[in-house]
This record gives C-alpha cells, sequence and structure tokens, in this order.
C-alpha cells in the first residue's frame, strides 16, 4: 500500500501559501497588532520583515479574514493617512535572481484602487539604487514594468483581464518574471467566482537589474500614489521553480480550505499542524467542520483515508470525514463519507479534499486533528493465494517485479500467531535484483516485508536464493516506545488507538465487547495488541494492505467446505492432548489481589466437567486491578483450560484453486467439516493454522481444533458478568501508608443521617454497618440514576487515595448501566476534570 497524499502542515489545512527552500519571503499578516519596533513578521525565515509606516492615527489595521488576518490600509483617504509598508533590502533580495522571480499574494482592493490610474502594489522604484520590478494596477488593471541595471525601463505592459476587479473583492495576483528566457506573465484570480484569468506570456529585450539592492514598498510610490485596502499572504521567490500554472493550481487547491478562516469553527493557527475547535473565551464549541485544500488522487486501486487525532474517548472525537473529487479542480463530486474502516466512496479522480467534523462533548476541552492520509491500495496481480506469485513493490508500494520463478512458496498463519512467507528464486534469475532485506513483497492482499536473504551454493553448484519475510504488522513492533498506561472499564477499541498512535495504522472493527480496568506496561504497539487479545479475548486480525486492526469474536466463517478422502483429503492426524489440563486455576492480580471475597472465600475457580481430578495452576493477572473483572477473565481461561484439546493436522488440497470449485473456498479462521469414515470422524472443525503452498495447493497443510469459539465470542458463557459486588478497586500497603490521616468526607458512615451529603435516591440502613451500625443504601431501578454526593475542600496534595466498603446482592448492570464512583476535581485555575471509578 503507498502513501498518495499526506496533509499534515499548517498550509494543508488554511490554503495559505507554503513556505519552500526557494522562497525569499513571505508575509502572512497573521499578527493582531504590528510589534513594538510596528514589524510584520516575514514567515520564511529570512528576517525580511516589514515596517508599518503610517500605523498609528490611521485606518491602518489586522483585520481577521479567510487566511487568518491581513493587513488594511487607507480605508479613509488615502491622500491623507498615507500607509505602506517596507521591506529594507539588506542587499541580498536579489542576490541570487537564478532562472525566475516569483511574485504576488492576495489584495483586496477598495473603489479607490481599481478607480485610480496609478496604484502601486509591489514597488522596488523607492531605492537605493536602481530597481528591478514594479507590479501596480493601471486603471483597475495589472501591470507590469521591469528595468535594467540602468534604471531604464525593459518592459511596460498592462493586461486586460476576462473580468473587472470590483469594490470589496478577494483576488489572487501574481507574476512569473523568466529571467533568462525574458518573459513575464500575469495570473488574476476571483476568489467569489473562482474564475482563473492567465495573460500572454510577454517578452522583453535587455536583462534584467542584477545588482538591485533597492527596499520593497507595498501600496505606495513616489509619496504620491497609494493603495487602498487590504493585502494576505504576500510571497517573493527568486531563483523560483514555480510556473503560472503552479500558481493557478494552488489557487484552485486552496479555494475552499477554512482552517485559517475566521468565520469557521475550527482553528489550524494556534498550533500549526493542528486542528481543534476554535475556543471563544475558553469555551469551545460542540462541532466544527474543517475543509482542507485539494491533494493528489489518481489512485491505481482502490483507497483509504486514515485520520490521525488526539481525543478523549466518548467525549471528544472527529467524528466524521467525508471526501469529494474532482478532474479539473473545478467540478467536483457530491460529498461522501468514508467506509467504516477508511474505505474511500467518492470517485478515483486526479484530485480529493477532505470535510472533517470535529465534535466534543463537554465545552472545555477540544479533539485535534493531526493528519490526514491517502492510500494508495493497488488491486493485487492475483486475487487467490493458489498459484500466485510473490510480487516485489517499490518504496511508493507500486509493483517493481512479479517472480514468476519463485518455487516453494509458501505462506504460513495462524490465529492470533505468526504470519509469515517463504520462498526460493534461482540467483541467477534476472529479477534477483529486485530483492533486499526490508523491502516489500505482496501475495494477493497481504504484504509481507523481507526480513533475511539467503544465498545457498549446493555440490552441482546451483545458487538458490532463500526468502524469509514477515507479515507488515511485525512493524509494529519497533514503534515508538509507549508509556505504561492505565485504562478505566474500557472497551478494546480504546488501548488499541493508544498502542496505534502514531504508527500510521488504525483501529478497524472491533466486535468484542467486554470490558476492562487495567494497567499497560508494554513497550510497541504489537506488544500492546496482543495483550489486549490476551485481556479481551477474540481474533487479533491484521489488514496489512489497509493497515488496519480488527479485533473480532470470531474471524471467520462457517465456510461450508468439506475435507475428505478421494476428494482433497491426503493425509490426516488427530491429537488429543491433556497435557495442558488445568481444573482448579488460582489468580492474582495487581499487590496479591485475589477474588476470593467476592467468589465464597475462594482465590481459585473450579471445573470438572472434563476431569474429577484436582490440576493446579496459577494464572498472572497482575495487570488487573478489579476483581470483577479478574474473575470473569479467569472463568474464560479456565473455561479453555479444563477440557482437552483436540486438533487435527491435514495433508489437503485447496480445490478453490481450480475453476469451477470457488464455492469449496476456506481460509484462516474458518469452520470447516472433516469426514473420514474409517477413523469415524464427522466433525466440525476450525482452521487455526496453515502452511499454505502457492504453487502446489494439493501440499497445503492445515492444523484444525475443535474450540470453534474464541473467548471474546459474544455467545459464550464467561463473558456474563460477575453477580456480585462487595469490594471497591484494592490498594496495596504502602499506598495504605501513604493516605492523608484524615478523612475528608463528612459523616461517612451515615451516623447522622444524611448530613453533610446531596441525596438522590439512597436511603439509610442504620441496622447493618462496617465500622459503625449504619451505612447508606441503594435499590437499583432499571433505567433510573440513584447518587450520594459531597463537596470537600482538601489541602494541596500531590495524590489522594479514596476508599469505600461496598457489599451487594444480586447486582445486576444495564445496557448502560455503571456502579462506581465518580469524583470531579476543580483546579486552581476553575476548570475542572472528571473521573470515574467503576467498580465491577
Amino acid at each position: 500500500m503507498a502513501i498518495k497524499s499526506v496533509l499534515t502542515s499548517q498550509t494543508d489545512f488554511t490554503g495559505e501559501f507554503p513556505v519552500t527552500e526557494r522562497t525569499s519571503a513571505l508575509w502572512l499578516f497573521n499578527e493582531s497588532a504590528p510589534d513594538g519596533n510596528l514589524r510584520l513578521l516575514d514567515s520564511s525565515g529570512h528576517g525580511r520583515h516589514f515596517t508599518v509606516s503610517g500605523w498609528s492615527g490611521t485606518s491602518a489595521s489586522l483585520i481577521a479574514g479567510r487566511f487568518g488576518r491581513y493587513f488594511r490600509q487607507n480605508i479613509v483617504n488615502p491622500t491623507s493617512e498615507k500607509t505602506y509598508l517596507k521591506a529594507a533590502n539588506d542587499g541580498s533580495f536579489f542576490s541570487s535572481l537564478g532562472e525566475k522571480i516569483a511574485v504576488g499574494g492576495w489584495i483586496n482592493p477598495t473603489t479607490y484602487s481599481v478607480g485610480q490610474t496609478y496604484c502601486p502594489i509591489f514597488n522596488t522604484r523607492q531605492g537605493p539604487g536602481q530597481p528591478i520590478f514594479y507590479v501596480s494596477l493601471y486603471q483597475g488593471r495589472p501591470r507590469m514594468m521591469l528595468y535594467n541595471s540602468a534604471g531604464s525601463l525593459i518592459l511596460d505592459q498592462s493586461e486586460t483581464p476576462g473580468f473587472s476587479m470590483v469594490n470589496g473583492g478577494w483576488y489572487f495576483i501574481a507574476a512569473v518574471i523568466e529571467v533568462t528566457a525574458k518573459t513575464s506573465q500575469f495570473i488574476l484570480c476571483d476568489r467569489s467566482s473562482g474564475a482563473v484569468w492567465i495573460a500572454p506570456k510577454r517578452t522583453f529585450t535587455g536583462t534584467l537589474n542584477p545588482s538591485c539592492t533597492a527596499n520593497i514598498v507595498m501600496g505606495m510610490h513616489a509619496d504620491t500614489y497609494y493603495f487602498a485596502g487590504g493585502f494576505d499572504d504576500w510571497f517573493l521567490e527568486t531563483d523560483s521553480r514555480l510556473t503560472i500554472d503552479d500558481l493557478a493550481q494552488h489557487f484552485k487547491n486552496a479555494l475552499l480550505a477554512n482552517g485559517a478562516d475566521s468565520a469557521a469553527s475550527v482553528d489550524a493557527l494556534t498550533e500549526p499542524g493542528a486542528v481543534a475547535l476554535k475556543a471563544s473565551n475558553g469555551v469551545y464549541p460542540a462541532s466544527g467542520v474543517l475543509y482542507t485544500k485539494a491533494v493528489p488522487c489518481a489512485l491505481s486501486g482502490s483507497g483509504r483515508v486514515a485520520v490521525t487525532s488526539e481525543y478523549a474517548a466518548g467525549i471528544t472525537s472527529v467524528s466524521l470525514v467525508e471526501t469529494c473529487t474532482s478532474d479539473d479542480l473545478v467540478e467536483w463530486s457530491a460529498w461522501q463519507a468514508v467506509g467504516t474502516s477508511g474505505e474511500l466512496q467518492s470517485p478515483n479522480r486526479q484530485y480529493i479534499r477532505f470535510r472533517a467534523t470535529l465534535t466534543t462533548a463537554d465545552s472545555s476541552k477540544t479533539p485535534k486533528l493531526l493528519e490526514i492520509q491517502l492510500h494508495d491500495i493497488p488491486k493485487p496481480p492475483y486475487e487467490k493465494l493458489g498459484f500466485a506469485r510473490p510480487v516485489v513493490l517499490d518504496e511508493n508500494g507500486a509493483w517493481e517485479a512479479v517472480l514468476e520463478n519463485a518455487f516453494d512458496v509458501i505462506v504460513t498463519g495462524e490465529v492470533n500467531g505468526a504470519d509469515t512467507l517463504e520462498f526460493k528464486l534461482p540467483f541467477h534469475d534476472p529479477k534477483r535484483s529486485a530483492l533486499e532485506n526490508e523491502k516489500q513483497v505482496q501475495i494477493a492482499s497481504d504484504i509481507y516485508r523481507i526480513r533475511t536473504l539467503t544465498d545457498n551454493k549446493s555440490e552441482d553448484r546451483r545458487i538458490i536464493t532463500q526468502v524469509y519475510a514477515e507479515a507488515a504488522f511485525y512493524d509494529l513492533s519497533f514503534s515508538t516506545e509507549k508509556e505504561p498506561a492505565d485504562f478505566n472499564t474500557d472497551t478494546a477499541d480504546v488501548p488499541m488507538k493508544y498502542a496505534l498512535l502514531g504508527t500510521g495504522w488504525s483501529v478497524g472493527n472491533v466486535t468484542v465487547t467486554a470490558k476492562r480496568t487495567w494497567r499497560c506496561t508494554e513497550k510497541n504497539a504489537l506488544s500492546i495488541l496482543r495483550m489486549v487479545q490476551n485481556i479481551y479475548g477474540g481474533d487479533l486480525v491484521f489488514d496489512s494492505a489497509n493497515r488496519l486492526v480488527h479485533l473480532l469474536t470470531f474471524s471467520g466463517t462457517d465456510s461450508g467446505a468439506l475435507f475428505s478422502y478421494r476428494k482433497n483429503l491426503k493425509s490426516i492426524q488427530r491429537v488429543v492432548d491433556t497435557r495442558e489440563l488445568v481444573t482448579r486455576l488460582y489468580a492474582y492480580g495487581k499487590d496479591g489481589m485475589t477474588f476470593a471475597s467476592i467468589n465464597g472465600g475462594k482465590e481459585y475457580v473450579e471445573d470438572y466437567s472434563f476431569s474429577s481430578e484436582v490440576r493446579i495452576s496459577t494464572l498472572d493477572c497482575s495487570s488487573f486491578s478489579n476483581p470483577y473483572q479478574m474473575l470473569e477473565y479467569a472463568r474464560m481461561r479456565l473455561a479453555e483450560y479444563s477440557k482437552s484439546r483436540v486438533s487435527y493436522v491435514l495433508s489437503a488440497m485447496d480445490l478453490s484453486a481450480l475453476t469451477g470449485y470457488e464455492h469449496e473456498a476456506w481460509k484462516l479462521g474458518d469452520i470447516v467439516t472433516v469426514d473420514d469414515k474409517e477413523l469415524g470422524l464427522l466433525v466440525k472443525t476450525r482452521v487455526v493454522r496453515r502452511q499454505y503452498n502457492l504453487q502446489e495447493p494439493w501440499k497445503t497443510v492445515i492444523e484444525l481444533s475443535t474450540k470453534l469459539r474464541e473467548l471474546g465470542d459474544s455467545s459464550a458463557q464467561w463473558d456474563k458478568a460477575a453477580d456480585a459486588l462487595s469490594s471497591a478497586e484494592l490498594i496495596n500497603r504502602q499506598e495504605i501508608k501513604d493516605m492523608v490521616p484524615f478523612n475528608h468526607l463528612r459523616n461517612s458512615r451515615a451516623d447522622d443521617g444524611f448530613a453533610y451529603w446531596v441525596n438522590s435516591g439512597f436511603e439509610v440502613d442504620t441496622e447493618n454497618g462496617v465500622s459503625g451500625t449504619a451505612s447508606f443504601k441503594a435499590v437499583g431501578v432499571p433505567g433510573m440514576t440513584k447518587s450520594l454526593s459531597q463537596t470537600v475542600y482538601p489541602a494541596t496534595r500531590k495524590s489522594y487515595t479514596f476508599s469505600a466498603q461496598i457489599a451487594s446482592e444480586n447486582l445486576e448492570k444495564g445496557e448502560n448501566g455503571q456502579v462506581g464512583v465518580e469524583i470531579v476535581i476543580e483546579y486552581e485555575d476553575g476548570t475542572t476534570e472528571t473521573r470515574f471509578i467503576d467498580l465491577i
């Protein structure tokens, strides 16, 4: 899979003119006011700042507009205000002209500017020394004047565009001056209509002034002529590579981008490279819509959109991503939402732009959109494994070489396990040169990365190159080291997104619905994902072509495929294994926590359905800090360990590789039927491992297991939550020692009824207490919230401990039910943070 386009910079989201290595100066005018020296900053990094002449006491101002702020001058009376901008030339502005000069930006003229005979825009006629060029309006029309080193005009050309500029309109005006080819050409674009007008290319004789040291003055000439209106995003490039067509495309690409628009509810200026909701007095709106600039599309296959963002689960999100496409940057398709896994639904055309909706349920928080990637997923040269050949991909993910002479091509895959590729190629094959370590190889729709290349020379002097490659997802083990993270009653997608952040991969479909409270200490993305699968159950499925990771309750289907003798079954081995049989399973969580208090005093669970013999083992649950979830997890594991493991190893033919037998298709994780009358077998079993021979599908080896359902399956009995609740999350002895020796809660034992408490639905039980004779009690009602709250004002500490003694009877949670402690923390600056400690 190749990355076709990436949007991650400020200009991608705002449409502002970008800085390149050839930018001499760029004035964005995004300040709210000039600095103490009346300067407006040059964003190119070269320090060619503008100084404002006539700022104080005039109508000069920096106004919020489409590309952030823009500079406005001489709105009241140009002849009396006389405001202009000047960048002092230190002698380097034009010291390296190169082949081309490009200059331009946005203007917002008034009636005065388009009605005057002479109206200066970009001026080098003020000295010192002789000028080089002068961009102005002549009776409202673009005019270019070019000068040689003697100060003589070598070009004076006014143009008549296909449309007239009007008062208050916004226009992109630019010119490309070819120094060596001796040509000059204007472009003028109208934001309101999208019209683009390109002037004829004009030629000149003589030599453009190569030693110009004149200052740049905007909006004034000879202390007599002035521009009235606005300037925005003005740039100057020497030794430029820009063409008029490039400038036209920039205008069209940026026309819709609104990340800097003062009228938008999104903000791409405050934090460069990130888009957030735009705050007003510290309050974020509920939603905002970002429009990006247009970028190349033109996919060779199908497309997938991947969005990287920062968000608070359940509170903030990039809730919708839509696209539209065009062949000419003028006519666009209708906006269409991307698929659930980022699939591009818009038609495949030359250009694409994105519309992203940011939302928040908390006006003090905002999501941040950091990056949008468009991936090009080429149609695989082989759609089936049977008889496929390895295809070497180049660095852009395009096909480089199809290895027709590869042999012994074996793909080995396991459910929740390995995924590797091995093959051989004659050393003298002309395409051997395409093989290099870390290059990608495609097999059907799967992507692998070459890890080892071994050249073997035999006694008969034959040299064979042996290749070993691993699935692309193995690269996730090399991700940036992750910090330990705590997950509180979260579904699996939350730690999966944490694992994949910054890797270029995204979370796909997650159908495992279990919630877990645990601490993750794994260091890389792949190990975190493996831990998620271990804790939550289900099948971890990697889609390397689309860079997606799914966690499914069951990744296969009941394929209907049948394996039997005289059809497609060559040999069979049945193994009944009780080496790891366990009937009593102990479990220990964080700091030695057990679930004895909610399991009849037992630190273990038992299952004697297969054997009455007591066979003991211990389960490491050190990531767990909630006894209820640990008990559920232990029951899950014991359901697997307490029975014999029955597996089958078959040497079988994949008939689906043959024409007319497509209905016999099966894949890793599917349920198939095995029929062997001599062994008395007629059983449905699951493909848990395959060793697929692509060149000779009749030599494929598959391993089957009668364990048809994985732990995340919603139909499994162990997915039902525990029915009791008698203690909260445990704390260790050191935490007890570190507790502040003062209980900030008043009347915490209900000795004084509801004094100091705000009560909604609780009652006081005067007969049952723990450290006293009374306690608070609530009887749950479906669809109703019952709460008991108190506000405390503790002294400032680095940490606080919450503890409670809780008992329950026949506790059942509804679909969205919660039982726990909600803490609202208010900080000194008035901001608040809400945390929920789930108790089951």
